[in-house]
């Protein structure tokens, strides 16, 4: 019926020929579809999968015993178990000993659970091969004769093999880097801060430091032993004991301590972001980051960081795809600094700190212990402590700039630091792990927060409650910033608690493990 179709309302033979392939490739791939559904393996088979079928039969047609002998029934097996793949799935032992164990009588309780509508897709399937087959016959479609099919066939088959994998790997991280920047965009959310007020600023330049997974526990100016902090325990400054993190990683923790959150259902608000508060103030911001622009754990806060009037950011990829140290932040910091200002600026350093894998942060840094001097059970301990060191180090190098740009141009400056979140830990008699699984440690929570600014004349360490529900609130008091929105009597560095946490203890008291404190590296046993 359908050559009849053709042969009567198309005169032109070559386009007879083109609408007839079309056709008949449309018959082939909607067959081989059906078939791949009816087999029970494929609820929805693939793009690829489904072709490949359509490319068997393709093949299996230039001949007439192949398609008929061997084809045609390949497919007819498939007709005849669609109606039960659809509802039973695939087949299996147990089906094909009912098979051999069933009476007539259980057979046609069995066909009886079958929906009607099953017994369409052997009619169909067969239907469409059958068109496929008259087609190609009828109208001399030899498909495996032409060149442009046979070498878009063989793409298809060796695509993302060694001879196209540098084709695949690119084609797949266009696609990735896509999508990444169309979620980034699509978090481009307006501001709904209005105007601010600068009422009350103190310093020229203000710089906030984010640190990473770093535990307060393991700093030496919390108390730990080893003296992995020489800068933050003894400068004139600010040291907050208390203050909680947002979250026990970065997304969770810096989209509610970066945003004026919804504190009942803990969520962060994009429209109310801290760049975007600091900038209705009339402040310049800047973003210097050494964490990923793009990736599934970068972007919510990359979102943030698009709204700065100057971005930098060392990764174009996400935090994982290169080792880059923090130290690299430093030049581009000076370079900022540097240049003539007559406003107050606001300058965020995002650093890769203690980030797992800790050891891999120190491939430009000494270790505070060498290997031969402690017990290998202690290796990973000896990278996170002294990665804490590298970040103080860090905070030393940034403190020195701002003070011989203060000498140079006469611009005051304050500095806060503080870590997004800190990490668990697992010990064994052979090991211990430190990581940073959700949920393993109530200690996730206990981060550092230290400021030190231009005008510093003493040193005070004040063991109170801060939450980092308050943070934005927070960074706007120390900046001299008033909105309707905010609460004017948040203070981060007083001595006195924040008088709400929104049930952020309670959120921790929550976490059952086990408590798992500071383990400081012992000596090393030396045999008799």
């Amino acid at each position: 019926m359908l050559t009849r179709l053709i042969n009567r309302y198309v005169s032109k033979p070559l386009a007879k020929q083109i609408l007839a392939a079309i056709l008949a490739l449309v018959c082939i791939i909607f067959a081989s579809r059906l078939m791949l559904i009816g087999s029970g393996f494929f609820v929805r088979p693939t793009v690829k999968q489904t072709l490949l079928m359509a490319v068997l039969f393709i093949i299996f047609n230039a001949s007439k015993k192949l398609f008929w002998f061997v084809a045609f029934p390949f497919a007819l097996l498939h007709a005849l178990y669609a109606p039960i793949g659809l509802t039973f799935g695939p087949p299996s032992y147990q089906y094909i000993a009912s098979v051999f164990a069933t009476d007539l009588l259980e057979s046609k309780e069995f066909l009886s659970q079958l929906p009607l509508v099953n017994f369409t897709y052997p009619v169909a399937i067969v239907a469409l091969l059958w068109l496929f087959r008259s087609l190609t016959q009828t109208f001399h479609l030899h498909f495996y004769k032409n060149k442009m099919f046979l070498a878009a066939v063989a793409v298809f088959l060796i695509w993302g093999s060694a001879p196209l994998k540098f084709v695949t790997e690119t084609y797949d991280a266009g696609v990735k880097v896509q999508d990444e920047l169309t979620r980034l965009n699509g978090l481009a959310i307006e501001s709904k801060w209005g105007k601010s007020d600068l009422s009350d600023a103190k310093y020229d330049d203000y710089v906030l430091i984010i640190g990473e997974s770093a535990r307060k526990d393991y700093l030496h100016a919390y108390g730990y032993p080893v003296n992995n902090t020489p800068f933050m325990s003894t400068a004139k400054g600010t040291l907050i004991d208390g203050f909680t993190a947002g979250g026990t990683n970065t997304i969770a923790s810096l989209k509610l301590m970066l945003t004026k959150p919804d504190t009942k259902n803990w969520e962060g608000n994009y429209s109310l972001n801290l760049i975007d508060l600091i900038k209705s103030a009339g402040v310049k911001t800047y973003w210097i980051s050494n964490q990923g622009y793009l990736g599934e754990f970068d972007t919510p806060i990359s979102a943030i960081a698009n709204k700065s009037d100057v971005k930098i950011f060392l990764k174009s990829g996400d935090s994982l795809n290169s080792n880059t140290s923090d130290f690299d932040l430093l030049p581009k910091f000076t370079q900022v600094i540097e240049q003539p200002a007559a406003g107050k600026r606001f300058i965020v350093l995002h650093l890769y700190g203690s980030h797992p894998i800790t050891c891999d942060r120190l491939s430009d840094y000494e270790k505070i212990y060498n290997d031969y001097q402690i017990d290998e059970k202690y290796y990973n301990v000896n990278c996170y402590v002294s990665s804490m060191k590298k970040t103080d180090e860090v905070l030393k190098r940034v403190y020195d700039e701002l003070v011989k740009n203060y000498e140079k141009s006469h611009r005051t400056f304050s500095m806060i630091y503080f870590s997004d979140h800190g990490l668990a830990q697992h010990e064994t008699e052979t090991g211990v792990d430190i990581h940073n699984s959700a949920g393993k440690s109530k200690r996730h929570y206990d981060i550092p927060l230290f400021k030190i600014s231009s005008d510093d004349t003493q040193r005070h360490v004040y063991k109170v409650f801060k939450s980092g529900l308050n943070f934005t609130d927070d960074i706007a008091k120390w900046m001299g910033i008033s909105n309707p929105q905010l609460n004017p009597n948040a203070d981060l560095f007083s001595d006195q608690a924040d008088p709400d946490d929104y049930g952020l203890k309670a959120e921790i008291e929550k976490i059952t493990a086990p408590d798992d404190p500071a383990i400081v590296i012992p000596e090393k046993k030396t045999s008799e």
